[in-house]
């Protein structure tokens, strides 16, 4: 059985994960929301405009009530700076899984921000809620982003049957898993 908490505040040395609110807007827009480069390599669609995201928002905020809805806004805590969004999808009691996402303005590419709020997501969810395997997947031209999965400890599991249509073209993309058990040998020093 899973213990669900919620969205609730996560810390890293370098991070804060936390729920997005109102305010939020104008710096997911212009970090992350409204760009091309970062939207490439997701699912959902693109934020062009402030209304966008402001309603993306409001989303969130009501999805928050919900105690198995995990969405966290990544604060760089030097900065101040909202720079991306680490999220558990497709949650399932009774297999006791989920999904694991990311995604981070460019600038915040490449400095192991993913990896750093990615394991603080899989820290919480194996740790707190009690889940038995997350799982993650990223575009195959996204390469990068498979670099952090298996920094997180993932195996890669394959590439996905089916394609995906993302931008006006089908693209593949590759899977990951992390059980639990492994999670807890690879903390231990022994995986």
């Amino acid at each position: 059985m899973l213990t669900h908490t919620g969205t609730v505040t996560l810390e890293t040395p370098r991070l804060l994960l936390r729920r997005l609110d109102r305010s939020d807007a104008k710096m997911l827009h212009a970090n992350w929301g409204s760009s091309e480069e970062v939207y490439k390599y997701m699912t959902t669609p693109i934020m062009p405009n402030l209304y966008d995201v402001e309603n993306f928002i409001e989303k969130k905020l009501r999805a928050y009530f919900s105690p198995d809805f995990y969405y966290w806004g990544v604060v760089e805590k030097s900065s101040g700076e909202l720079i991306g969004m680490a999220t558990l999808t497709e949650v399932s009691e009774f297999g006791r899984t989920a999904n694991l996402a990311y995604s981070l303005g460019v600038p915040w590419w490449g400095k192991g921000y993913a990896r750093e709020a990615g394991a603080a997501v899989l820290a919480h969810a194996f740790e707190t809620v009690g889940f038995r395997k997350i799982y993650g997947c990223h575009f195959t031209e996204n390469d990068r982003s498979g670099r952090v999965l298996l920094a997180l400890g993932m195996e890669h599991t394959g590439q996905g049957k089916n394609k995906v249509w993302q931008l006006g073209r089908y693209l593949t993309y590759e899977g990951y898993e992390l059980s639990c058990r492994r999670y807890t040998k690879l903390k231990r020093g022994r995986a």
